[in-house]
């Protein structure tokens, strides 16, 4: 603040978190007046606020990859657009398009400058997942793209409101491709009412405390989180780090590397080496990788800071290779980013800074193992029970488990990391909106990793169609069923991998009329189908299928963890009595529901030796 409009500490911490708390607002109210369940049951959105320059100073609690792909979107406007169409005062500007900011098609990003008194002092933004944006393929992914031209439209920034009226032809055209274009225009308006509330709340501020001390803050947040991190970069020890995540896609395995570098106050993070770009589906843009490797590092470094993505973008250098399946080039597609590449990015980036922190004494405590690596997306489309078009986008497995951390297992169905208020919605409000029937919905047994502290389980459904012959689009992509991404620290093990099936022509009905619940597919006849890993298929009456998410990764060895808190996770059906066995060692006394103390000991000195005999 020293070289700024001199700003008191106090004022400058009443104005920090006002303006926190008023994008808070912002947030509360996309919530309210959109209709559409994700954003208003799964918080799949963000808001944030930028400087006059573009550069995100304050997000939301909601996904912060969407806060942060704001910036580049702002800095494309302000670099191209300023004498043509022109940045006035109550414009805003929509867009989609990867390759400029949106983290992929269906993420619409709305922003909007605010000026004072004809000056241009700041911009606020918004973005929400959409669960149709038009395309060949409904819903999200377009399954056997070769290019972008093969997904879902792009579209970079329009001006859609100008002088604080909505351009009709604008929305028309934004409207007309999607086969939802209700829940769209829902969303549309709620991105403008956010907007319009930040940047009220930003003038009455300007006018209460004079716009220079806003302007002065509102530098000073950026400069605050940098000092900070600056300094707990320091406390750290120098070095590098590797690892390297995989995206498993068709018949081919994407090896993903990074090289994380710590030197004094500063880091890089290099991505060379990693796969060529895929043709399509899988792939993310520059921007998309620049806003995943900022949500990692805001979660394992600045939970204790405000979270300013240019504060911390002064403190980190990103190198990566154009033309690689982390850095793609036009017209790769990226229609799955946020769920291939961004999650691979995810991974990379926490896992070395895991092996960093836990390199460090004073800050081993806050060493925490992956959390869910990849997650699988269901896409309904069909006709419902009261005879209407609907499209769904059912997101039970955003619940996935938490990376344990050195001295307290993973929080279980946790959500993922770039998402510190996420959410998902209730199964009754799941079968209302849409023709289906759940036999459960639960925290799955053996899904968390183990270590001697676990990672948190993650989320198992079952479900069926109802009052309906057939959905005729049931749409599942989910990676990381070959292999598990959520990576463990010091010995402990790997989350679960996402799985998916489906029982056909099963005799589910037959059993519910005779009173009973099955819970598990192993419980109903019928024919079983493992689909592959993106498909679009049907289900029909009869039908029966299940899903299990992906757990976070262990912390340490699991022949470690006390035997009391695996008989608590037995009990409470978290880990199952085989795993506490075979892999924890433990052994329970089924009559007595106690730990056999003499049987566990036996058993863990048989893995230790087990382990040496793989030395030979």
């Amino acid at each position: 603040m020293a070289n700024r409009k001199d700003v008191d500490p106090v004022t400058f911490e009443i104005l920090r978190h006002r303006m926190s708390a008023l994008n808070g607002e912002a947030a509360a109210t996309l919530q309210l007046v959109s209709g559409s369940p994700v954003a208003n049951e799964t918080y799949d959105f963000n808001t944030a606020l930028l400087n006059a320059a573009g550069e995100v100073f304050t997000i939301g609690v909601y996904i912060s990859i969407h806060a942060v792909s704001l910036e580049t979107v702002v800095k494309h406007i302000l670099q191209e657009y300023r004498e043509n169409p022109g940045i006035n005062e109550d414009d805003m500007f929509i867009c989609n398009d990867p390759y400029v900011g949106a983290v992929h098609q269906n993420d619409v990003l709305l922003v909007a400058p605010v000026h004072w008194q004809g000056e241009l002092i700041a911009w606020t933004g918004a973005a929400i997942h959409q669960i149709d944006v038009g395309g060949p393929g409904r819903g999200q992914v377009s399954i056997g793209a070769t290019s972008i031209y093969e997904e879902a439209p792009v579209m970079p920034p329009l001006k859609i409101v100008e002088g604080g009226k909505t351009r009709k032809d604008i929305e028309a055209e934004y409207l007309r491709r999607s086969r939802l274009p209700e829940l769209l225009g829902l969303d549309l308006r709620s991105m403008i009412a956010s907007n319009n509330v930040a940047k009220r709340r930003l003038i009455e501020l300007a006018g209460k405390y004079g716009v220079e001390t806003v302007k002065a803050v509102i530098e000073g947040i950026t400069d605050y989180t940098e000092t900070r991190l600056q300094g707990r970069l320091r406390e750290l020890p120098d070095g590098t780090w590797r690892h390297i995540s995989y995206i498993d896609y068709g018949d081919k395995i994407y090896p993903c590397h990074l090289q994380m570098t710590k030197e004094g106050d500063t880091m890089s993070l290099d991505f060379t080496g990693t796969a060529a770009q895929a043709p399509a589906v899988i792939n993310c843009t520059y921007p998309t990788l620049r806003a995943h490797a900022l949500a990692a590092i805001l979660a394992y470094l600045c939970y204790d800071m405000p979270w300013s993505p240019a504060g911390v973008m002064r403190t980190i250098n990103l190198i990566s290779q154009p033309g690689t399946v982390l850095h793609a080039e036009w017209p790769a597609g990226v229609c799955k980013s946020t769920t291939a590449s961004g999650y691979a990015i995810i991974d990379l980036v926490s896992v070395c800074l895991a092996k960093m922190l836990d390199a460090s004494e004073k800050y081993k405590h806050r060493v925490m193992a992956a959390w869910k690596g990849s997650s699988i997306v269901e896409e309904l489309f069909g006709t419902n029970q009261r005879g209407q078009v609907f499209g769904a986008t059912i997101l039970d497995f955003m619940a996935g488990g938490g990376g344990a951390r050195s001295y307290k297992d993973g929080i279980d169905t946790g959500g993922f990391l770039h998402s510190p208020a996420c959410g998902i919605a209730n199964v009754e409000t799941a079968e209302l909106r849409y023709p289906i029937l759940y036999l459960y919905r639960r925290q799955e047994p053996d899904t968390g990793g183990p270590g001697k502290f676990r990672g948190g389980v993650a989320i198992g459904t079952m479900y069926i169609t109802h009052d309906v012959e057939e959905i005729p689009h049931k749409i599942l992509h989910g990676l990381g069923m070959q292999q598990p991404e959520s990576v463990g620290v010091e010995g402990g093990y790997p989350g679960s991998t996402n799985q998916v099936a489906f029982k056909r022509n099963s005799d589910i009905l037959a059993s519910l009329k005779a009173g009973k619940l099955p819970q598990g597919l192993e419980e109903v006849s019928g024919e079983l189908e493992i689909p592959p890993q993106l498909v679009d298929t049907h289900f029909q009456r009869g039908d029966v299928y299940t899903g299990i998410g992906m757990g976070g990764g262990g912390y340490g060895d699991p022949v470690l963890r006390d035997p009391e808190l695996v008989r608590k996770d037995v009990a409470n059906n978290l880990v199952s009595r085989r795993c506490a066995a075979e892999i924890y060692g433990v052994v329970i006394d089924p009559a007595a529901a106690r730990v056999d103390q003499e049987k566990t000991a036996s058993r863990r000195l048989e893995i230790r030796q087990t382990r040496k005999s793989w030395l030979v």
